[in-house]
């Protein structure tokens, strides 16, 4: 049960929207007290004719000041006509709902960036207009009419939101309007330039981020944080009243990209280059540019300094030639061979725009034939800038705008300008606080706050006061219970209407001008009947029903919240559909950027296409004036249900209550009775009765109808449709048309309970890998000792690398490859594998006792799915065939043990004229292999047939040790020859 009080306050007796007041009124206020909150005007005449109802009954004035109605009730407040009503009815204008007959006039959206460079002003002005264009969807066409209805934009506007992160040069554009919070990348507000400060090249910019106050965080060029990048400053102004300028880009500058090649006087094509600066500047900057470096070269290769020598000068446009200045001398002198850019700076004596030229003095060596110079030099030049300047600030509005401005690096970390800069924004305006009751300036994307913000804020032409919004509380509570929010950064030109029947959309509702007051009507269930409408008190009534195919599918485009404001769709099947989706209709919800949100909006739209099928029309005189767009009203008709019946009551007496039509009782079968009192409010009795009768019972305890009162009659659980007015069309004689649609409160309970899947982001099932066994591979190259000694590593010291790659002509997506291998005519084979992207296999165990080894190698190509192809023919390798003989074995192994914990080698050192070094291995155990020993100290030098003696100490006595010797050459890596020994001894 509610905790407030709601309360309807209706001024106006002719038109029941002009003036129309809704709230809920904390428990604890007497009648009179909300007459005051809600209708401050009521005074004298006006507050005379003012009915007051409370659920079932009228309280008269003189109760107002003592009645506090309990949470929960319904206070309907309305004035009734006066004695002179009828005598001046002719004169009175009869306003009804704005959005059903489109009649809106106010300002426009302003602002939009002047057509100059670098300067801003405003300038976007349109009517607002409520004109809807058609749809070719179905479902589309459909919603178009929803009480709530889908909006149908131009192709050529954008629908959502802006695509794509870069930032864009738009003279003339508008000036973004964020609502909410979104990650944009804002247009330039002025002409980006470049600055050349030493060897690196600048690129400075500034960015109209949209109207103040904005907050703005986490900037990035592109997915990269901008702290990734060096060299880097980046300044932003919130868009406050009284912000400080931009110092990064304090003064207007235009600058000229040029590709003038700059050359000597001497040659046909060169000579003096004469450019044009912009109007009205006071100076100007050239840059020259050296892409080959300036160095002069050596005939022993040492680079010495050269010096490159441009001259300037400069007068007014259309002077004559005794007017030039000589401007400063450009003189570049260098001994590096890189490019190299300089930037000169030129003050004029006047503002105006100017001529400046450009001479080249230094010879083109880079022309001359320089065959028989000593020195050759290099140093072509390049005229590749002109910058235009000006002193005033580059914008120039008269509303506080959100700014940032940007100076960096560009050598070696920006592909040509900076164009993807972004960051998260989000809009400060005022927001509904609800603990205190107080409009507060802060981060919000609520509808209900963007809404008021739109009417009163800095981008609309003629801002409206606060008392011309209606109050707004009651709607953002109900987008805050609901999780709704408006995301989106307007950046085009657009009607205030279309803004805010966008904003509203996405917070289910749409916009409702009551000719006092901006507000909205909400799409939710309601409780509070404000008319009943039969054949007693209307006439016309018609009902439409579209029979159609609805699609499998929604398809709806937006840009993701949870992926850094990415362009994503998703796809919503409707409720009970199963299967893959073939016929989809697109969707468009502006400003829903949630992922979980767009399902359940997708699915709130179509459950309103199933329970919201009917559309029903009827006429009615002075009565449609009670009731607004957005009411709930109960319609009876026999057309709709042939036991319903509407009728008058003609007597009461006791519980028993005549009508002046018969009804017909079924046995088996409940009926009710809905009586609608004369201060309008609903009263609901269930009734009996036998056969065809005008008399019924009330069944029960409980208040009963008066004479006079309208009575629908029907079975128990329908004896009336609960609709909601969609539209009031004014007609002639003072008698209005009024449009319905079925409450269906369970789109509410439906949409509330749904659990919307998992979001990856992923656009479109998995893609079908190909299927298939790969080809054979082919076998580039096998190499071993030497060659692969660069991948030679601690576990595999004497490594084979098979070279393989892709068979050429291959379809199937390749993983890795497979290589086996053994020795020349054994049996078993022993596979290595290794990813396709290294493109070799290693294969080990193999050592330098195996140089000269023939091996049988195969190799394979495997599928990402895992399939392995076929093995290629067996190719017989040498290891180490390419590398240089090793020494032969050292000569003469002997051991001694002159001292405990001694083992004395004598050897003599190979007899091969390559030997260089000797290595000993040691081993404990007399059958100890030479794999188990390790090398004892360092190599020994020595060359050719050297006796040599090594003393292994440190031996544990008693310990019988094995002794082996290699010798090997100076090579890189050595080539170790095979070993001498083994020989024993025992430690003494």
């Amino acid at each position: 049960m509610s905790s407030s009080v709601f309360v309807v306050a209706q001024p106006s007796c002719l038109d029941v929207l002009f003036g129309r007041v809704e709230a809920q009124v904390d428990p604890g206020a007497t009648i009179a007290e909300m007459i005051a909150r809600l209708l401050p005007q009521a005074t004298g005449e006006l507050r005379s004719r003012l009915r007051v109802t409370l659920g079932e009954h009228v309280l008269l004035p003189g109760l107002w000041h003592a009645i506090r109605p309990k949470p929960g009730a319904c206070v309907l407040i309305r004035a009734v006509p006066g004695n002179d009503v009828l005598r001046n009815v002719l004169t009175i204008a009869v306003a009804v709902s704005a959005v059903a007959l489109g009649q809106f006039y106010a300002p426009a959206l302003a602002g939009s960036l002047l057509g100059l460079p670098g300067a801003a002003t405003g300038g976007l002005t349109s009517a607002l207009s409520a004109a809807i264009t058609g749809s070719t969807l179905i479902a589309g066409t459909l919603l178009i009419n929803a009480l709530v209805p889908v909006r149908a934009d131009d192709k050529d506007k954008p629908v959502y939101a802006i695509q794509g992160l870069r930032n864009q040069l738009t003279p003339g554009g508008a000036v973004p309007l964020i609502l909410g919070f979104v990650r944009y990348a804002p247009p330039y507000a002025a002409k980006p330039y470049t600055q050349a400060v030493g060897d690196y090249r600048y690129v400075v910019a500034a960015f109209c981020c949209g109207y103040g106050p904005l907050a703005m965080r986490n900037w990035q060029i592109g997915d990269t944080p901008i702290e990734r990048y060096a060299d880097v400053q980046i300044e932003t102004r919130s868009g406050l009243p009284g912000d400080e300028r931009l110092t990064l880009y304090p003064a207007q500058v235009v600058e000229e990209p040029l590709s003038v090649e700059l050359l000597t006087a001497v040659l046909p094509t060169g000579g003096e280059q004469i450019r044009t600066t912009a109007a009205d500047c006071t100076g100007c900057e050239i840059d020259t540019t050296y892409p080959a470096g300036v160095y002069g070269k050596s005939r022993d290769g040492a680079n010495v300094t050269f010096t490159v020598v441009v001259t300037t000068r400069y007068r007014l446009s259309g002077a004559g030639d005794d007017a030039w200045i000589v401007g400063p001398t450009i003189a570049v002198t260098s001994k590096k061979a890189k490019a190299i850019v300089r930037t000169t700076p030129i003050t004029f004596p006047a503002r105006g725009r100017w001529e400046v030229g450009l001479t080249r003095i230094t010879t083109d060596w880079d022309e001359a034939d320089q065959s028989r110079r000593d020195t050759q030099y290099s140093g072509r030049s390049s005229w590749t800038a002109l910058r235009s300047l000006r002193p005033e600030y580059p914008l120039n509005f008269d509303k506080p705008l959100a700014l940032a401005g940007c100076r960096i690096r560009a050598t070696g970390q920006l592909n040509g300008t900076l164009d993807q800069l972004n960051a998260e924004m989000r809009s400060i305006c005022p927001d509904w606080d609800s603990a205190s009751g107080q409009w507060v300036a802060r981060e919000t994307n609520n509808p209900a706050s963007l809404f008021r913000y739109v009417l009163t804020g800095p981008a609309i032409s003629y801002p409206l006061a606060a008392d011309e919004i209606a109050a707004l509380g009651d709607w953002h509570a109900f987008n805050v219970a609901k999780g709704l929010t408006y995301n989106r950064a307007h950046d085009y030109e657009a009607s205030v209407l279309d803004v805010l029947s966008d904003i509203a959309a996405a917070g289910r509702a749409s916009p409702q001008d009551t000719g006092t007051a901006w507000g909205v009507v909400i799409d939710r269930a309601l409780t509070f009947v404000s008319a009943h409408i039969s054949p007693r008190n209307s006439w016309g009534f018609q009902g439409e029903r579209p029979y159609t195919v609805f699609p499998d599918a929604f398809r709806v485009s937006f840009l993701d919240e949870t992926n850094s404001f990415k362009q994503a769709e998703r796809v919503v099947p409707w409720p009970g559909f199963e299967g893959a989706p073939v016929v989809v209709e697109k969707l468009d919800l502006p400003g829903v950027t949630s992922p979980a949100m767009i399902w359940k909006e997708a699915r709130r739209r179509q459950y309103e296409l199933k329970l919201r099928r009917d559309t029903y029309t009827v006429s009615q005189d002075f009565e449609a004036l009670t009731s607004a767009r957005g009411d709930l009203v109960r319609l009876s008709h026999d057309v709709l249900d042939r036991a319903q019946v509407a009728a008058r009551v003609t007597a009461v007496v006791g519980n028993r209550v005549t009508l002046d039509e018969p009804v017909a009782f079924e046995n088996g079968q409940s009926y009710a009775c809905r009586f609608r009192r004369n201060d309008g409010s609903s009263l609901l009795r269930q009734v009996s009765g036998v056969g065809e009768t005008q008399t019924v019972i009330l069944v029960g305890a409980g208040d009963g109808p008066q004479v006079g009162n309208l009575a629908f009659f029907g079975a128990a659980t329908q004896e009336s449709f609960a609709c909601i007015i969609k539209g009031v069309e004014g007609m002639e004689n003072l008698t209005a048309r009024l449009t319905l649609v079925d409450h269906a409160p369970e789109i509410e309970a439906l949409v509330d309970a749904e659990v919307p899947p998992p979001w990856s982001g992923r656009a479109g099932s998995e893609a079908q890998q190909p299927v298939g066994t790969p080809q054979a591979p082919l076998i580039l190259d096998i190499v071993s000792g030497r060659q692969a000694s660069g991948q030679a590593t601690d576990d595999n010291p004497y490594p084979v690398l098979v070279l393989v790659q892709a068979a050429a002509g291959e379809t199937v997506p390749i993983a890795g490859f497979d290589a086996r291998h053994r020795t020349l005519g054994a049996s078993a084979w022993t596979q290595e594998t290794a990813p396709a992207s290294a493109g070799s296999v290693s294969i080990d165990g193999y050592t330098t006792a195996d140089k000269g080894t023939q091996v049988e190698i195969q190799a394979r190509a495997v599928a990402s799915r895992g399939t392995p192809g076929p093995w290629t023919g067996i190719v017989v390798h040498t290891i180490a065939a390419t590398d240089p003989p090793a020494p032969t074995a050292p000569t003469n192994l002997s051991l001694s043990t002159p001292a405990s914990g001694l083992i004395r080698v004598t050897v003599t050192s190979s007899a091969s004229a390559q030997t260089a070094t000797t290595q000993i291995y040691l081993a404990t155990g007399a059958g100890a292999t030479l794999a188990s020993a390790h090398k004892v100290g360092g190599p020994i030098n020595g060359g050719p047939n050297t006796p040599l003696t090594f003393d292994a100490t440190g031996l544990t006595a008693g310990t019988v040790y094995r002794v082996w010797a290699t010798s090997s050459d100076a090579d890189a890596p050595p080539n170790e020859s095979v070993p001498a020994g083994p020989a024993n001894a025992t430690v003494g």
